[in-house]
């Protein structure tokens, strides 16, 4: 994974520089609901196993910066709750009652991995005014916090950086200096959840938000 130093330091520059510069255009806070999922895939016995969807909070600050008339950099940093659950079954023979197949359905088990994202994107608008539509794209750093499952057989050796992506669409109204927007996001993972070969597990959300934008004045020359 050599790759992952590498977009660590470049997302750090591009989170850095419009902290520090004088193109900021904006910055604001957005919360709401992520759905995730995750695939389950065993190489070796070209298996995949079925999983659910679970649900948690999401909570974003962001910074926006290089503002154009249509194109900006905005730069998401904020917590996320990833994951997916399970339902064991295993199949038996009643040779009783010829031969009948009867499935036992077992226990729920829900797995939690919570992790601090940063992610860079090319933020695309309009800039028509009222009601406007925006897009969102770029890569994603998601840093493990915690992790937790209900499950007898946890996961070991889980990647405490995973890479992705974040795309994402929404509708801003702005109104005396403020944005109030509604946002939602598709997040997939380029890089496994843990390296136990050849058990390759990926997460995959939805994050559905509420969010407020404030817009920063431009300076007098």
């Amino acid at each position: 994974m050599k790759i992952i130093p590498l977009v660590t330091g470049l997302m750090a520059l591009l989170w850095c520089h419009p902290v520090s510069g004088q193109a900021l255009g904006s910055y604001g806070v957005k919360g709401g609901i992520s759905l995730s999922n995750q695939s389950f895939r065993i190489n070796s016995l070209d298996f995949e196993m079925d999983t659910e969807p679970i649900a948690g909070p999401s909570l974003i600050f962001f910074i926006e910066a290089m503002k154009g008339n249509h194109l900006s950099i905005q730069t998401d940093l904020g917590f996320s709750c990833r994951g997916s659950s399970t339902t064991t079954q295993s199949v038996t023979v009643n040779h009783l009652d010829q031969n009948r197949l009867v499935v036992n359905t077992g226990e729920k088990t829900v797995s939690r991995f919570r992790y601090l994202s940063m992610s860079p994107m090319l933020r695309a608008r309009t800039n028509n005014g009222g009601f406007e539509p925006y897009g969102l794209l770029g890569p994603r750093l998601d840093l493990l916090l915690g992790y937790s499952t209900t499950s007898e057989y946890p996961l070991e050796e889980q990647n405490n950086l995973i890479l992705g992506l974040s795309i994402g669409a929404g509708v801003e109204y702005t109104i005396r200096g403020k944005g109030i927007f509604v946002e939602v996001q598709f997040q997939p993972d380029l890089s496994p959840v843990t390296n136990h070969e050849p058990l390759l597990i990926n997460n995959n959300s939805l994050l559905f938000s509420l969010g407020i934008r404030w817009i920063s004045s431009p300076k007098a020359s």
